[in-house]
């Protein structure tokens, strides 16, 4: 038996669920004309039930893929304080990730925004990491 294409849009992912969720989906942004993928997505439910997702995004740095770019693109405020990471995207995320990161003000409700720069890198050079919870 043949499969069928699907003309189109290809299948939402779990990676597009999470993006979604954490109001990072390039849909979302309309006529920005550009838009980050996250090295790692991770779309879970807690205990009761609900949607959360966690991502990760690495940035080189520089002027066309760095911390200010990617905080434009997505209209995020700069990071203000030094906060830990919340166990359960520690826990989501494979890989070490750091013990804490620098907060982004509140900004969706539901979504921590985390920046850790990356020292003697290029400008900008940062990893961030996003826990949001839906409804």
């Amino acid at each position: 038996m043949a499969a069928a294409l699907r003309l189109g849009h290809p299948p939402e992912t779990d990676s597009d669920r999470a993006e979604r969720l954490a109001g990072l989906h390039h849909d979302q942004h309309p006529g920005i004309g550009r838009y980050y993928i996250p090295a790692q997505a991770v779309l879970s439910r807690t205990a009761d039930g609900k949607p959360v997702a966690y991502l990760h995004y690495v940035l080189r740095g520089g002027d066309d893929a760095g911390l200010d770019d990617f905080c434009r693109t997505y209209n995020l405020p700069r990071p203000s304080s030094p906060a830990p990471l919340p166990e359960d995207l520690k826990a989501a995320l494979p890989g070490e990730e750091p013990a804490e990161g620098v907060l982004l003000p509140e900004g969706q409700p539901g979504r921590q925004v985390f920046v850790v720069e990356q020292p003697g890198g290029r400008p900008g050079a940062a990893d961030v990491y996003i826990r949001a919870a839906g409804s």
